[in-house]
């Protein structure tokens, strides 16, 4: 059974002019789905609105929610709402939904569609949810540390498009023998791994690196920084982090969208770490506050 809605219609496959598979020319979101609900649907959708314009895509607050008739079709919620209720229960009980948001059809080569022209095309998908997760939430995962370096793009810096090579390098370099990868940006600093943002506690309090020349800002990493530090009683800062400040870290974790809080025991350089107080604190008042992320 196909799981995934183009355009409010049940299909598996997209057109050989869509500039999402030729160019990379899009956004995506990755959802957890719980109990028939996405429990930060709102933080995703703001996110869209915000990057949406700096890749050209002309994604408005009423085309991402509105249910009128005419704009249904581009309507991301539609979209998003006919996926679910397309599920069977226990499909709906848990899961991942992952919205994808492209420039449509048109244009010649690079150039986009003439504005008149250009459609948003937009994708819904459906995938099972990795049993590993709750038991990596409580006792942690090992990480290695990439070779490939992430380039600088200060425009692009922040934005989740589409265009994940960089990821798919750094990725290509271990099997299974660790859960993630660190990537350093061209300058080496730390960024984040290749699949979620990473906090780590140094003899200074909590720092997340900077994403202002590359990375992804993360729905749940602006999460963690905006209300849930705070509501543990911690503070956090977004700083330039050196590999160094890796191998003096007491407590270290992972985060993103699906995966929660993921406390880091162990990275390639032998180095072994607690998990800490100060991450069980967040992973408490994740749970308190969300649905979704139990431990």
């Amino acid at each position: 059974m196909t799981h995934s809605v183009v355009d409010g219609v049940a299909l598996d496959s997209l057109p050989l002019t869509d500039r999402g598979g030729a160019y990379g020319h899009g956004l995506f979101e990755t959802m957890l789905l719980h109990h028939g609900a996405l429990p930060l649907r709102q933080q995703h959708f703001e996110r869209l609105l915000r990057d949406a314009p700096t890749l050209g895509i002309n994604i408005t607050g009423q085309q991402l929610q509105s249910s009128v008739a005419n704009t249904l079709e581009g309507s991301i919620e539609s979209n998003i709402n006919s996926l679910i209720q397309s599920l069977s229960p226990a499909q709906r009980e848990s899961g991942i939904v992952k919205t994808i948001v492209t420039a449509g059809s048109g244009g010649r080569g690079y150039a986009p569609p003439a504005e008149a022209e250009a459609v948003p095309r937009v994708i819904a998908q459906y995938f099972p949810l990795a049993s590993t997760i709750r038991i990596q939430r409580q006792r942690g995962i090992s990480l290695t540390e990439c070779a490939y370096r992430l380039p600088l793009h200060p425009i692009l810096a922040g934005i989740k498009h589409l265009n994940r090579l960089d990821q798919v390098m750094a990725r290509s370099e271990w099997v299974d023998q660790y859960d993630d990868g660190i990537m350093f940006a061209a300058d080496d600093s730390v960024i984040e791994t290749t699949r979620a943002n990473l906090f780590i506690k140094v003899s200074s309090g909590w720092v997340t690196p900077r994403l202002d020349q590359a990375g992804v800002r993360g729905v749940m990493r602006e999460l963690l920084i905006d209300k849930l530090f705070a509501s543990a009683g911690l503070k956090v800062q977004q700083t330039t982090i050196g590999r160094e400040q890796l191998l003096e870290a007491s407590e270290m974790f992972i985060c993103s969208s699906v995966r929660g809080i993921v406390p880091v025991t162990s990275l390639k350089t032998a180095v072994t770490l607690a998990i800490g107080n100060d991450t069980r604190r967040l992973q408490g008042a994740l749970e308190d506050n969300y649905q979704g992320f139990p431990c």
